[in-house]
């Protein structure tokens, strides 16, 4: 796991960086105990404290010092949550579109194999670093190499019409030099297609949202973000695409709008983490009044260009 403490923003690279709000690690660890029965607090090493910080340039947030999770840890999960992996995703739908027969595609980070068995390309190479999913992949004919795109970049310069990676970025503990070394891989013009979870969805971006916090996640992504990827790289954006908001989830972003205003009344200053019991029990006794006086009808469509993904298609100059 590397831990830094970051004075400079891990994307554009600025020191453009204000603190939103210092959580104390032991209150995360607390957080993935309740709502996910699984102990994290080694991965945090000696830090007492982390800081919730954003970048005044690109307007990235993410998590100084970087905590990134362990093998170890992403196995736990993998074992505790069966869908951690999704053979489903809609953002493999919306990259496939993108894709010709003939192109050669490079998958970072894929999983068990899934964009791979449903995109059937002949030209495609994957890399992952979890073993389990490696031999998971293997179980549906997807071969994968254990390997970071930083090595993998240096001996395949400019391989590739297509590189792509799905709910991968927001792990990544310094994404500028991860999409650097994507874009090395592509020939000129060619695409980098990126999922990741839309921080301007409150299906994804709620209080006390477990997996949205280290050592799961490090970085937050807004669309205003997005559109900064043309300033920061030598790419010009083909699309910036939200996911829709499907019908069983209009509930759910119904109840996460409702209870994180109601956080806010009693903690206006924590903006991301609050007293966890406290969030369970609003939360709780919210989805019950949200079900029963059918709210999602009248209030969820006006949200739903904020799915829980944001896909971003960039071409390489």
């Amino acid at each position: 796991m590397g831990i830094l403490e970051n004075t400079a923003c891990i994307l554009c690279t600025k020191t453009t960086l204000e603190t939103v709000q210092q959580l104390k690690t032991e209150d995360i660890s607390t957080l993935y105990k309740n709502r996910l029965h699984v102990e994290i607090s080694e991965e945090f090493k000696d830090n007492e404290t982390i800081n919730y910080v954003k970048c005044t340039s690109c307007n990235l947030h993410f998590f100084t010092p970087i905590c990134n999770g362990s093998a170890n840890f992403y196995e736990l999960l993998q074992e505790k949550q069966g869908f951690y992996y999704n053979a489903n995703r809609y953002e493999f739908f919306f990259a496939k579109k993108h894709i010709k027969a003939t192109d050669k595609v490079l998958e970072i980070g894929a999983g068990s194999g899934y964009f791979a068995s449903l995109l059937n390309a002949e030209n495609y190479v994957g890399l992952e670093y979890n073993d389990k999913a490696i031999e998971d992949a293997a179980t549906r004919n997807v071969t994968l190499i254990n390997q970071s795109i930083q090595d993998f970049s240096k001996t395949h310069k400019t391989a590739f019409d297509i590189a792509c990676n799905f709910q991968v970025l927001e792990h990544v503990p310094n994404p500028n030099e991860f999409i650097n070394a994507s874009l090395a891989t592509l020939k000129k013009g060619g695409l980098l297609i990126i999922g990741v979870p839309s921080a301007n969805s409150i299906l994804t971006n709620n209080k006390n949202h477990v997996l949205n916090f280290p050592p799961h996640h490090i970085t937050r992504w807004y669309n205003d973000t997005c559109h900064n990827f043309a300033n920061i790289f030598d790419v010009e954006i083909v699309a910036i695409h939200n996911e829709p908001v499907t019908e069983k989830l209009y509930k759910n972003l119904v109840s996460n709008k409702i209870t994180d205003r109601v956080l806010n009344l009693f903690n206006p200053k924590e903006h991301i983490l609050v007293n966890d019991k406290r969030a369970l029990k609003i939360d709780g006794f919210v989805r019950k009044i949200v079900s029963k006086l059918g709210l999602s009808k009248n209030i969820a469509k006006k949200d739903q260009i904020f799915g829980e993904s944001v896909i971003l298609v960039l071409r390489k100059k």
